[in-house]
């Protein structure tokens, strides 16, 4: 399965369901949002995951992702897109 990955600031959640839905991801809404090295999925998968929106060159992409790594701030988020040659998104 195609993947890209990126950093993105991210909102902490627990499953696909979100807030709404799950307890768990209810109290990780209160964390707020920060950067995360995510895997982006290009094609559907076989199982359950959140979704974010991307742009992959100029075409704007719904994809299922994974979160592998949280940063503690913005600093080593970009120092680690700067080592690793990750794009890293500020929107």
């Amino acid at each position: 399965m195609e993947f890209i990955k990126l950093i993105k600031r991210m909102p902490y959640i627990h499953c696909a369901r979100g807030p709404l839905r799950c307890e768990k991801c209810k109290e990780f809404e209160n964390r707020g949002e920060s950067f995360a090295l995510i895997k982006v999925y290009l094609e559907q998968g076989d199982i359950a995951r959140p979704m974010t929106e991307v742009y992959v060159g100029c075409q704007r992409i719904f994809g299922e992702y994974d979160v592998l790594k949280r940063f503690e701030d913005d600093n080593e988020a970009k120092h680690y897109a700067i080592n690793n040659g990750i794009e890293i998104i500020f929107s």
